[in-house]
């Protein structure tokens, strides 16, 4: 599948090499990489075991409901649509010496952690979508749409970094929030129908 044109033209030179600096060169690497900090996941877990454990009905229902809506995103992100969109990611096309598709310089951040998986969808826009999605409908404040700023912000790091194109994201956000929806009524019926009183 070959770059779209204007939003992988345009928007991509504009997000990746129209926007460097230094302070981003040294914050994005670890901003996209927060799921891999131990840490922040061992948060997430013992606050996911502290729900189930202590939690009512619904509350366990709706922690399943994250995990299994990020979960199925990343499965059909990296299992089914990569196997089917063959696209190489712009960072691919410079390690390999290759231009990229677009025709123009990609600027890579840190070139030695490309990944070595297909370009299209971005999984990190997906499952982060697909969490947001979720939470999105968990929360009944004003700033609730507040959620969809970490998708946002982790979806331009992967352009600026370079190892994405923007519909690569914007394919991911989609993917997500598709996902999670369908999740999300399914448990909504579930709930309905089986934990509240009737």
């Amino acid at each position: 599948m070959p770059p779209l044109p204007i939003l992988d033209d345009r928007w991509f030179r504009c997000l990746n090499a129209g926007a460097t600096n230094r302070v981003l060169d040294a914050l994005f690497p670890m901003i996209t990489s927060l799921h891999q900090q131990t840490w922040l996941m061992a948060t997430a877990a013992l606050a996911a075991v502290a729900a189930l454990w202590r939690g009512g009905r619904g509350a366990r229902l709706w922690v399943v409901t994250l995990l299994l809506s990020v979960a199925l995103s990343d499965v059909t992100c990296s299992r089914i649509v990569k196997g089917l969109v063959h696209r190489q990611r712009p960072c691919q096309a410079v390690a390999r010496g290759t231009p990229a598709p677009t025709g123009f310089a990609v600027r890579v951040v840190n070139p030695e952690r490309c990944p070595g998986s297909g370009s299209f969808p971005s999984n990190h826009a997906s499952n982060t979508m697909a969490g947001a999605t979720v939470a999105w409908y968990l929360t009944r404040r004003r700033w609730r749409w507040m959620w969809f700023l970490l998708p946002l912000v982790i979806g331009y790091t992967r352009i600026y970094l370079g190892y994405h194109y923007p519909s690569d994201v914007v394919g991911g956000w989609i993917l997500g929030g598709a996902v999670s929806t369908v999740v999300i009524l399914v448990a909504s019926r579930w709930m309905r129908d089986r934990v509240l009183p009737r």
